[in-house]
């Protein structure tokens, strides 16, 4: 090994330039790359393949996936591996070969069954995560062995969907597995003995694509070394400048990194690579990848060792598979020494099981060191060669935990391991110091040292000495207090909890049989789903379950959005400036240093809009302008100040950081909700027209007045693709619009404004979204005027694509809601009367508010129950936050939420079952629920269930389980004016079809070509959907509200009777013709094969009501707080659906984003300047696909049919949202017997929702002097 003591510096043969294929065309990058470009900019913008996507790029939501193989630099074996192109450099990818979605399959070569599957089983919806999907399930196949259904379901934390729910993804994928059933099995997994395992490059090939590289792109040096020696002669030559050794890189997602001067790629040196197992020890390189060490673990047979097993088991809880496939050992380790808040589990348990580092330093010295040791040492130009693990033979005992805010893909709020030596598995007495480790305490603490020495020598399964431990642990566990992290007293508390977990699972034979279910995690099955519904066979391919026409196109990539648009010659891409404060006044924008940088071309501020700097106008029934920059009254944190232009997105993105804006802030702290209103600024409090007052006199007979209040949080929508737009200028004061909106003529309007031209100049065209849930109506216009204006001003096209923190905190939410009521009621619970204030919290302004207030929030406050004495007031509450929007089920979520939590207390406080409560409620006429339930009800087998969970309960103290029936009825109307063209063109006789709809997922287009394809007679193949633009959708109204599907497709059947009836006159005399020959004819006699129609509500429809019922089953860790869905069953109301898969995905997906809403996603503002902290996928938790039903079965209501809806068919995709709710009160009743067992007397208690693991276990009135062993008397 050289260094400075053995002699001079040898000479290392480098190459300039890095060479890999991408679907097996040969690619290079060299110093015209920027050293911080990453694989996916190089996939979309290089080569110019738009099927892999991205998004948060921090790799937590797998959009970015794709397949690279790899030589392995020990074994020299390829292999293949998922990895997040969104955090691999582009200069990492020396040697690879890599695979994205259009090289797996296309409509040209041939689709792969995992695009088939995923396409069959319905699992596109949006489309924008399906080829992240795709190719994680196809490396996962590609690795050479077919995977379980368990290891499929492991397999997907890395990736996101907020559409589908994930439930027919995981089906889709599941049927490929190993253990499918033959009747879905489809065996495509590459057989690994026939797999070509070795590296195929040879010799001096080989020497150039596995050796060293030197590229200077910039002010930065890239190095890839191959030896141990040449990374230590790197390190020498660094001197003082900023250096970073890059292996996976997966550190990025979460700490960014700036200022480094030199990269040193290390992957790729064998001796940090290596695992070596002794007798009485074994060693790890400091670059065995998280995935290898799991496996290594999982697998390991050497006496002593056996224990590591449990380090196996806990690896799969780290990140996702995507990470753990390139992620190492060393660099997790290093992130934890550069940040020591950062919860790393490789710290914690190889701190736990007393594992120790080789460190070298560049002049040949190595130290072994122990894990806290490490966190001291300083690691300037030292390596971290390896990891050791020592032999353990004496009785001894390990267990891992780790708390986190979903099932996968998330970091702990605490993590722990416990190691214990004993004399003998009889007595316990603790031989020797225990280890005693925790994370996401604080920075400087790892080790409970009172406590590990308090139980040396101890009999750990004793009441009096667990007691004395919990307290010990309970004085020096003193978590910090951080915003975005649960509160430090459940952190102290869940740590004690883990402690007593440990001492319970040593010996269950030895603890009272009510207080075992503490021992084990909750276990989850492998997920299961039940889909039940009627088709007339007659109607097809109307009623015909097929997928979504567009789901092979998604599943390959081929489908286009906004952003995957090629790129125009001299494009410019922007990017905001936004405000870091909620309140005060801009004092001084100075954009000088965002300026200098290369590739900068301008900067926009409010001064730059000519013509008009608002995007909500007045004539579109705005209260209030909207700016599109910030004119000097700042309105919320995240307000957009400026737009830096520039000649690259990331180079925009880097710029609009520089620039500095200085703020005059008042003293006061900004009012970021309700309750912040209520309690200090009732100024800020605007009514609403209130309900008519009802006869109270019945107050008086009420058997029980119940006084009560509902808070309800934020939701952000989580679309997988952010605010986009692009516009181009064209001829004659033209502009090409392409922006991600669910309202196309609000943009137009916003942009004709903006540049004081007519409307009709401003071409609008949407193909498809990638998810909108409401935030793409009134949002997009924002991102549409500052393009605009830029492309205006510079005369070239100016694309701009919100980072995800910059879309979360610009971007307005689901209205927050409080509720406070009063309620009169007879010895049934049946309601006398009801007197209530609703709080909308509508942001910054009452724009979208006052509409959701005024139509929806009020509107749905009703629902199943006879409401004619309910009195009402809505009223509206401007706080120091974004402007909310609509968000899926918008107002009818609330609304429903409201009466729901009602008819929970009513039964709390009068002890009476909550189901009954709410069938005494329900108005009496023509109200098919309370059948409805009692369907059910028996489908879900509700009685018996409810029975063995009440058995269960009665069992176990530190497991609970609950179950809830939740109804829903769902006002539909219909409003708006929706445009269609159907064209049949006389060369084939297919069809195209342009609608003023958006497609986002929710299956319009396929539903408007099934009606068409019905009502003419031709098979699907024959229709052709075209993107939607403001010609053909001139004034089209918002694609919202689940209107689209519904009044398209009436639209859509109207054209195609009209076309018919012109046909009819050829048709009589020719009779016996086909259609493409009637179509000729027509054609030759100058018949149009044109027809338009535009939908109005003055058409054959009318308002009518959604029924369904939802019932969870919950099972609840008292001890932790967390839980899980054991099983959902969803009943609804379809009509006679137009397309049953449609629906089932809209259902499915509605619910389990308000499972989201209810159980997971938290929104945390920092109290002083008001700005957003959980803004990122590392602090914002959608639910995975391991957070939903185990089993999930979803029913339609048989033989029904809609007179008042279009052909029959009803609309599916709010109501199960409003529903979800049942999965929270679910929790409530498993908690009403957790708080029976803590002591507490039977009363009403309220949840916070939502329903996070501190909140869950603060509820349970879980207790540290309730850990015992036994009770006295059991001894």
């Amino acid at each position: 090994m050289w260094s400075a003591f053995f002699g001079s510096e040898p000479v290392f043969e480098t190459a300039g330039e890095i060479s890999f294929s991408i679907n097996g065309s040969p690619f290079t990058a060299d110093e015209k790359i920027a050293s911080d470009t990453t694989l996916n900019s190089f996939i979309r913008d290089f080569a110019n393949l738009k099927g892999t996507k991205f998004m948060c790029y921090e790799g937590g939501c797998g959009a970015c996936v794709v397949s690279a193989t790899i030589v392995h630099p020990v074994t020299k074996m390829r292999q293949t591996l998922a990895v997040n192109s969104c955090l691999t450099p582009i200069f990492a990818c020396h040697g690879w070969d890599i695979t994205t979605v259009e090289g797996v399959g296309d409509r040209r070569k041939g689709y792969h069954a995992v695009q088939t599957q995923l396409a069959k089983f319905n699992g596109t919806q949006c489309g924008y995560c399906s080829p992240g999907m795709v190719m994680s399930m196809y490396s996962l196949l590609e690795r050479g062995k077919a995977p379980s259904k368990a290891e499929v379901e492991d397999s997907f934390g890395s990736n996101l969907c907020r559409c589908t729910g994930y439930r027919p993804i995981l089906d889709a994928f599941k049927s490929l597995a190993s253990d499918s059933s033959p009747q879905n099995k489809t065996n495509i997994c590459v057989d690994i003995e026939d797999m070509d395992k070795m590296c195929p490059n040879k010799n001096e090939f080989c020497s150039k694509l596995c050796g060293s590289v030197a590229i200077q792109s910039g002010s930065a040096v890239w190095r890839k070394v191959a030896t141990l020696d040449e990374l230590v002669a790197v390190l020498a030559k660094v001197g003082d400048a900023p250096y970073k050794l890059v292996a996976g890189n997966t550190a990025e997602g979460i700490y960014r990194s700036e200022g480094i001067q030199t990269y040193i790629d290390v992957k790729s040196v064998p001796q940090l690579r290596n695992i070596e197992v002794k007798p009485d020890v074994i060693t790890l390189g400091g670059n065995v990848t998280l995935t290898e060490a799991m496996d290594f673990f999982n697998e390991v047979n050497s006496a002593g060792f056996d224990y590591l097993v449990h380090l196996g088991g806990h690896f799969d809880l780290i990140a996702h598979v995507p990470v753990r496939n390139v992620g190492t050992l060393a660099g997790n380790l290093s992130i934890k020494h550069a940040h020591p808040d950062f919860p790393s589990d490789v710290f914690m348990t190889l701190d736990a099981v007393g594992a120790t580092l080789n460190i070298m330093d560049i002049s040949g010295i190595i130290q072994n060191v122990t894990m806290v040791d490490f966190l001291l040492l300083g690691m300037n130009k030292k390596i971290i060669l390896s990891i050791q693990f020592t032999r353990r033979d004496n009785p001894h005992r390990l267990r891992l935990f780790k708390i986190t805010p979903r099932a996968q893909n998330a970091h702990a709020y605490v993590n722990a391991g416990f190691l214990f030596e004993f004399e003998d598995e009889v007595s316990w007495k603790v031989a020797g110091v225990p280890r005693i480790v925790f994370g996401g305490i604080s920075p400087s603490f790892t080790h409970a040292r009172a406590a590990e020495s308090l139980l040396v020598g101890k009999v750990l399964l004793d009441n009096k000495t667990l007691a004395q431990a919990i307290t010990a642990l309970g004085q020096e566990i003193l978590p910090d207090d951080v915003l975005t992290n649960p509160t430090p007293d459940y952190r102290k508390k869940l740590a004690q909890s883990l402690f007593y977990k440990f001492v319970l699972h040593l010996d269950p034979t030895k603890v009272s049989k009510f207080l075992r279910s503490g021992t084990e995690n909750l276990q989850r099955p492998i997920s299961s789903g039940i889909q039940e519904f009627d088709t007339d066979a007659t109607l097809y391919p109307l009623n015909e379950a097929i997928p979504k026409i567009e789901a092979l196109a998604q599943c390959s990539g081929e489908a286009q959005y906004v952003n995957d648009i090629p790129s125009f010659p001299d494009e410019l891409h922007g990017a905001f400036v936004q405000t870091t404060v909620a309140t005060g006044t801009i004092s001084s924008i100075d954009a000088t240093a965002a300026l200098a940088i290369d590739g900068v071309v301008t900067f926009f501020k409010h001064t730059d809009m000519p013509y008009s700097n608002t995007f909500t106008p007045a004539i579109f029934g705005y209260l209030e302008p909207e700016e599109v920059f910030c004119s000097g009254t700042i309105l919320y944190a995240g307000q957009a100040v400026g737009m830096i232009v520039a000649k690259s997105r990331a180079v925009a993105l880097e710029a609009a950081k520089k620039v500095k804006v200085e703020y005059a802030v008042g003293s006061s702290n900004p009012v970021l909700t309700v309750e912040d209103v209520l309690n200090q600024a009732g100024n800020r409090i605007y009514p609403v027209q209130k309900e008519n007052e009802k006869d109270n006199s019945v107050l008086v007979s009420a058997t029980k007045i119940i006084k009560g209040d509902f808070s309800l949080p934020r939701q952000y929508h989580m679309t997988m693709e952010t605010q986009t737009c692009l516009v181009v200028p064209r001829e004659d004061d033209n502009y090409d619009v392409f922006c991600s909106t669910q309202f196309m003529d609000l943009a137009q309007a916003v942009v004709a404004k903006c540049l004081n031209v007519e409307a009709s100049k401003i071409n609008m065209s949407v193909r498809r979204l990638g998810g909108g849930y409401g935030g793409k109506i009134t949002r997009p216009p924002q991102l549409a005027a500052a393009c605009a204006v830029a492309s205006w001003t510079l005369n070239k096209p100016v694309r701009m694509v919100l980072p995800l923190s910059g879309n979360m905190e610009i971007a307005g939410k689901r209205f927050a809601v409080r509720d406070e009521y009063e309620v009169g009621v007879d010895e049934k619970g049946k309601i006398l009367y009801l007197k209530a204030k609703v709080f909308q919290d509508a942001g910054c302004n009452l724009n979208d508010s006052q509409r959701t207030m005024n139509t929806t929030t009020a509107h749905f406050t009703h629902s199943v129950y006879d409401s004619s004495t309910f009195e009402i007031v809505g009223q509206q509450i401007k706080t120091d936050t974004a402007s909310n929007t609509w968000c899926r089920g918008p107002g009818s979520t609330e609304a429903v939420a409201f009466l729901e939590e009602i008819m929970e207390r009513i039964a709390g406080e009068m002890n009476l079952d909550p189901l009954e409560v709410r069938l005494a409620n329900m108005y009496a006429v023509d109200n098919p629920v309370p059948a409805m339930i009692a369907d059910l009800k028996e489908k879900a087998d509700y009685d018996a269930r409810k029975a063995k969970v009440e058995e269960f309960n009665s069992l176990n103290r530190w497991k609970k389980r609950g179950v809830s029936l939740v109804p829903v009825q769902y006002p539909f109307d219909f409003w708006g004016v929706r445009p269609v063209v159907v064209s049949v063109y006389q060369i084939d006789g297919s069809v195209a079809i342009s609608h003023g709809g958006v497609e986002m997922g929710q299956g319009l287009n396929t539903k408007v070509a099934q009606v068409a394809a019905h009502f003419l007679g031709l098979p699907l193949s024959m229709i052709s959907i075209k993107p939607s633009n403001n010609l053909i959708a001139a004034n089209a109204s918002v694609t919202g509200a689940s209107l689209g599907s519904e009044s398209l497709s009436y639209a859509t059947m109207q054209c195609c009777k009209e076309i018919l009836s012109r046909l009819s006159v050829i048709k009589e005399k020719m009779p016996d013709a086909e259609w493409k020959a009637l179509v000729r004819e027509a054609h030759a006699q100058e018949i149009s094969l044109t027809a338009s129609y535009t939908f109005t509500k003055r058409d054959n429809v009318g308002i009518y009501f959604i029924w369904g019922a939802a019932m969870a089953e919950m099972e609840v860790d008292i001890l932790t707080g967390e839980k899980q869905i054991l099983r959902v069953d969803l009943l609804e109301d379809a009509g006679q659906s137009m397309s049953p898969m449609v629906d089932v995905g809209q259902m499915e997906g509605a619910f389990v984003m308000g499972l989201g809403y209810w159980l997971y996603e938290q929104l945390v503002y920092d109290p002083y300047s008001g700005r957003l902290l959980t803004n990122s996928t590392w602090n914002y938790k959608i639910p995975g696909a391991k957070d939903i039903p185990a089993d999930f079965r979803v029913y339609f209501r048989k033989n029904s049919k809609n007179p008042n809806g279009v052909l029959n068919s009803k609309a599916t995709g709010e109501p199960p949202l409003n529903m979800s709710i049942a999965a929270y009160f679910a929790i409530t009743h498993a908690l009403n017997s957790a708080r029976k067992d803590a002591g507490a007397p039977a009363s009403y208690f309220q949840l916070k929702p939502p329903a996070t693991a501190e909140h869950i276990f603060f509820t349970s009135l879980t207790d540290e002097k309730d850990f015992k062993l036994f009770e006295e008397d059991e001894e």
